[in-house]
């Protein structure tokens, strides 16, 4: 009870409305642009054949997709509608926080892959499949979408930060010798220096 008490007394934070308006937005035009590219996907790519955009290597391809990227979970609707519905909420429950409001790059990641997955979301709940449009016939890799790409981005950019910048304090706190330590070993050394 007292975890979950601190951590929302941090959604109070200055400049809390500032930070929430600057992620979240973009948050929503990515979310925005997902459907409306997966509409101009239905409107002019349903029913018709590929568009080469590049000859034999990428092309525009409609195909509706009823399980996860990739194809996988085939017609598990239900399971994909309430598996993201609580990994985006805790997500957004994370990013409004403000808990890592000082990391860009986490919050960055934060918002593709909160794009992405509320994109893909809303397919599911919508039409009961995910639109997909973009195919790389060269390597014949599985047709996916833009909020698939939001998700992946979004993924490597959390792996990099959590690989090669963030530091937890809480350890680096307890590598450091305290700071009175710190002085007597100074003092010691000095001692040592001047007989």
């Amino acid at each position: 009870m007292n975890t979950i008490k601190r951590f929302f007394s941090e959604f109070s934070f200055p400049g809390g409305c500032k930070y929430r308006l600057w992620t979240l937005l973009p948050a929503a035009l990515l979310i925005a642009l997902d459907q409306w590219l997966k509409y101009l996907a239905t409107v002019h790519l349903k029913g018709n054949p590929a568009i080469p955009l590049i000859e034999d290597v990428f092309e525009l391809l409609y195909v509706e997709n009823p399980g996860a990227a990739f194809s996988i979970l085939q017609n598990q609707r239900l399971f994909f509608i309430l598996f993201t519905g609580i990994v985006m909420l805790f997500l957004l429950t994370v990013l409004v926080s403000g808990r890592y409001r000082r990391y860009m790059l986490l919050n960055i990641s934060f918002v593709l892959v909160l794009a992405g997955g509320i994109g893909n979301l809303i397919d599911r709940i919508v039409n009961g499949v995910v639109i997909d449009y973009l195919y790389f016939k060269w390597i014949d890799f599985p047709v996916f979408n833009f909020a698939d790409c939001c998700l992946v981005i979004g993924a490597i950019l959390m792996l990099i930060f959590f690989f090669f910048v963030y530091e937890d304090t809480s350890l680096s706190k307890q590598k450091q010798p305290p700071a009175n330590k710190t002085e007597e070993a100074s003092d010691e050394q000095e001692k040592l220096d001047n007989p």
